[in-house]
């Protein structure tokens, strides 16, 4: 079942509340959080408090994208304001083990994000303790970019994982998406498309998700 997947970072920061519920009313399934911190990506987005407005006012899966320094502490304050889902980067930790026993010690769903550069091999160890695996496909932490074709290859590594290793996590990808090449990421694995100007920047979201699904 394909998935969509919205993410608030290219939404009307001064209209939030609307963008989200134009979303969720168009069809999408899932509203994805970034979380920057200006060190693990030169930038700075949103925090707890938006991360919590954001989890009240919409019914859908809140997946929280952590991109920053020492995840581990930070992992109950976003499951305590309601998000469903927590990804920690590869990257950000050298105790992966760690970091999942610390989402699965808050009841969240546990992703793991990779950025397009970091080899499949880097998660293979513990892909069986996640629920999902966020492919980044453009340079972390901006918006707006184009999607970075080399990324390909690595859904086709992720999905030959999964079927190999007998296992059944959701595969995303997420950055430079939209109309003119989502059908093809969906051939190669993609479970979950992760966009925001595809839809934000639409004038009618409803007939983007209905083009996709």
């Amino acid at each position: 079942m394909t998935r969509l997947s919205a993410s608030i970072l290219s939404a009307d920061w001064l209209h939030l509340g609307d963008d989200i519920r134009r979303v969720e009313e168009g069809g999408c399934d899932c509203i994805h959080i970034d979380i920057t911190d200006g060190h693990f990506v030169p930038n700075i987005t949103m925090g707890v408090d938006i991360t919590e407005a954001v989890c009240e006012m919409t019914k859908l899966r809140t997946d929280v994208h952590l991109m920053i320094d020492n995840p581990e502490d930070f992992i109950h304050k976003f499951a305590n304001v309601g998000a469903d889902m927590i990804f920690f980067h590869a990257e950000a930790t050298v105790h992966p083990f760690e970091m999942i026993k610390y989402i699965r010690e808050t009841g969240k769903q546990i992703g793991v994000a990779l950025d397009p550069a970091t080899p499949i091999d880097t998660v293979k160890p513990y892909l069986h303790a996640v629920d999902a695996v966020n492919q980044i496909a453009v340079c972390v932490g901006f918006g707006g970019q184009s999607y970075i074709e080399a990324t390909d290859e690595k859904i086709r590594e992720l999905a030959a994982a999964r079927k190999e290793l007998g296992l059944n996590f959701e595969i995303q990808v997420d950055g430079g998406i939209n109309t003119g090449n989502a059908h093809e990421k969906l051939a190669l694995g993609v479970d979950t498309l992760i966009a925001g100007t595809m839809f934000f920047e639409s004038d009618d979201v409803h007939q983007v998700v209905n083009k996709l699904k």
